[in-house]
């Protein structure tokens, strides 16, 4: 889900667009109040902050998704590449696995075998 987008009037100037995070943060540091105009990005109506609802962005600022903190920290460049090596990681351990499932087998039936001779 894409996050809103809005436009703040400083009174000298017109600020945007910024997500409704941003206004969450901006008002959490002072640097706007709930009279501040703001205005969505899809509308032409301008009305103080005190009367847009921010409960979702507020929600979503508390508990960010998993992709939220990895774009928050991480370039784009430096996920594609991560995803590219978590492919091929998953590729060989699906071939490896795919040769390897009898010792594998073998492995878990000796386990349980030597667990349950050690019980009695």
């Amino acid at each position: 889900m894409m996050s809103r987008r809005f436009f703040y009037d400083t009174g000298e100037k017109k600020v945007g667009p910024v997500t409704g995070n941003d206004l969450v943060r901006l008002r959490a540091g002072g640097e706007i109040a709930d009279d501040t105009w703001v205005r969505r990005e899809d509308s032409s109506t301008w009305r103080p902050l005190s009367q847009i609802d921010l409960s979702a962005e507020e929600e979503q600022e508390a508990h960010p998704t998993l992709w939220q903190i990895l774009t928050h920290h991480f370039s784009w460049c430096s996920l594609l590449l991560l995803a590219a090596v978590l492919v091929v990681v998953i590729a060989i351990g699906v071939g490896l696995l795919m040769y390897a499932w009898p010792v594998v087998l073998v492995l878990l039936l000796g386990y349980m075998f030597f667990s349950l001779l050690s019980k009695s």
